[in-house]
């Protein structure tokens, strides 16, 4: 059963890099949820027994070599969203799923904060209002991402 968990949950994540690096219109591509924060939020938040925090690193590197942006930059946020829903696990399954993503918007939003400050130290400048809407498009995924992914999840009945 846990080799299925991290084969879903490593097949998961490719394909959420996958839908990270496709081309949108430029209209669009502003608004494109954080795909990948998005899929470790799930594994963090309702699987303990797979280790997110070391492929949530591994795939921060990608993404950096990906993007082209300062080596670490993504792998500390997806680290940091990572880690925060990890410890807060115990807090966040008491919810029903509404209040599960209002409690979720501050670690996507730390990591959208997290990105906006690095890229501001490294002199890559962006229009400042537009860094936010990944999250307010996160933030209306979550739902469907999480009923995918129980359905997933669910091993197959017994007969």
């Amino acid at each position: 059963m846990t080799s299925l968990l991290n084969a879903g949950f490593l097949i998961s994540l490719l394909l959420a890099l996958v839908l990270q690096m496709v081309l949108l219109p430029d209209w669009l591509a502003a608004a494109r949820p954080l795909w990948i924060p998005l899929v470790l939020s799930y594994w963090a938040l309702r699987e303990p027994r797979v280790p997110v925090l070391l492929p949530a690193f591994l795939i921060g590197l990608c993404c950096d070599v990906l993007f082209g942006s300062v080596l670490g930059q993504h792998a500390l946020g997806f680290v940091l969203v990572t880690y925060l829903v990890a410890r807060l696990r115990a807090f966040f399954v008491l919810f029903p799923l509404w209040q599960a993503t209002l409690a979720l918007i501050p670690a996507w939003t730390a990591y959208a904060f997290l990105m906006f400050w690095i890229d501001g130290l490294t002199q890559h400048r962006g229009d400042d209002w537009l860094r936010w809407l990944p999250v307010v498009s996160t933030s209306l995924f979550w739902p469907l991402v999480y009923a995918v992914m129980e359905l997933i999840r669910q091993p197959p009945e017994e007969e």
